[in-house]
């Protein structure tokens, strides 16, 4: 199965109906989708989950969420579309939730909290096996590795918020604080494939070793270290 179309064009045209897919700036759609809506992404997400990529058919989205295909193009577009929008829920449904957790810390606690928030991610296994479904596809098809690539971008500043950057996407600019987000984001993604290949694995091991390790970026007081002058 292949997915074609531009996906940014696609969803641009669904701006009027509340869905704002933009190119650079991205947030959770769930919260703000109609109830329609809401019931064929998590339809397409139930699929990916449970039966994987060649199963997600219009058809097959159609009949799980129980509503009229015709919907699929009035809200997303196309079929490109709705890969999207669920790119960007699998990558933001459970960031809100740790997020929040985030905000406000108490700088001494960052360090200890941010490998927790980590651990949490790396364990959310029904959302990394629809994205692990879906990479294949993506990496394939040259608009969606485009919005992955953002997504990554603002995943990586969003890393940086959470150790007390005021703006995530300012601070990728230096390069210390980019190879850092980027080691943080790849540390949950391994450790997630490794946690899908084997349930048992116990990610509490891993962890612990690379807290020690991140004691050499992040002070006690949860400031990062080692930034370039």
């Amino acid at each position: 199965m292949e997915i074609r179309g531009n996906v940014n064009a696609a969803a641009e045209s669904t701006t009027s109906r509340g869905i704002r897919r933009g190119s650079s700036a991205f947030s959770d759609p769930l919260p703000v989708l109609p109830e329609t809506a809401k019931h064929l992404l998590l339809a397409a997400k139930r699929i990916l989950a449970t039966h994987g990529m060649d199963a997600l058919t219009l058809n097959g989205v159609s009949t799980v969420s129980g509503e009229n295909k015709a919907m699929i193009a009035y809200y997303f577009g196309n079929k490109a579309g709705l890969v999207a929008a669920v790119l960007d829920s699998v990558i933001h449904d459970e960031y809100a939730a740790w997020q929040s957790r985030m905000t406000d810390i108490d700088p001494r606690r960052r360090r200890d909290q941010l490998i927790e928030e980590m651990r949490r991610m790396a364990d959310a296994s029904e959302e990394f096996r629809v994205f692990f479904e879906m990479l294949p596809y993506v990496l394939r098809d040259d608009a969606l590795r485009a919005r992955l690539a953002l997504l990554y971008r603002w995943y990586w500043g969003a890393k940086l918020e959470w150790l007390g950057s005021a703006d995530g996407a300012e601070a990728l600019g230096d390069p210390d604080l980019l190879g850092l987000s980027q080691l943080l984001s790849a540390v949950i993604d391994g450790l997630a494939m490794q946690a899908a290949v084997d349930p048992s694995i116990d990610l509490a091991n891993p962890f612990r070793i690379f807290a020690r390790m991140l004691e050499a970026a992040i002070d006690p007081t949860g400031s990062v270290a080692g930034k370039r002058s």
